[in-house]
């Protein structure tokens, strides 16, 4: 119970020091403001008088420092910079080395991706009810397919003529022919 009432009456203490230090801080300010508004009164007098109250000064002679010059050659802000070597005329792009190695790049890219050949054998076709329907087979598999109707998911029969049936292989969107004999 004392520590409680002792805590309180630092409390307070510290309070009203730290009131007090305000309060005095704040008197000189005000007497530092007048001071340098002592300082910085205008010139009295006429426009040829050059004292100020309570002391002399001298004025600077700016029309002895002259004009700025600006140079009509700006720098360029908007100006590229790079730490790679800037191309001559002379540099080419279809210089022979360049030729030969970009050729090498291309043989050394591997083929674009095509089709696997159709492994469909053609065994019929039943036409009913206006549709035409195809009965094919892959390996030991049969299927029984119109046109829009896929096979494995990877084909798809997009068109069937007397002479052949159209497929379109689904991964790549390729479109391959299966003949009929």
């Amino acid at each position: 119970m004392a520590s409680t009432a002792y805590r309180k009456w630092m409390l307070w203490g510290a309070l009203a020091a730290t009131v007090l230090a305000a309060l005095l801080v704040d008197d000189e300010s005000e007497q530092v403001v007048n001071d340098v508004a002592q300082a910085v009164q205008p010139v009295s007098g006429s426009s040829g008088d050059k004292r100020t109250v309570g002391q002399t000064r001298e004025t600077l002679p700016v029309d002895q420092l002259g004009k700025r010059k600006f140079s009509a050659r700006a720098d360029d802000i908007f100006a590229v910079t790079s730490w790679a070597p800037k191309r001559t005329a002379t540099d080419s792009i279809f210089t022979p080395q360049i030729l030969q190695s970009r050729q090498e790049e291309i043989r050394r890219q591997p083929p674009a991706p095509s089709a696997p050949p159709l492994q469909f054998e053609y065994l019929g076709r039943v036409v009913a009810e206006g549709k035409t329907r195809v009965f094919l087979a892959q390996a030991d598999q049969n299927y029984v397919a119109g046109v829009g109707e896929r096979i494995n998911a990877e084909y798809r029969v997009d068109r069937i003529q007397e002479d052949a049936v159209e497929l379109i292989y689904l991964p790549l969107g390729v479109r391959q022919t299966l003949l009929i004999n």
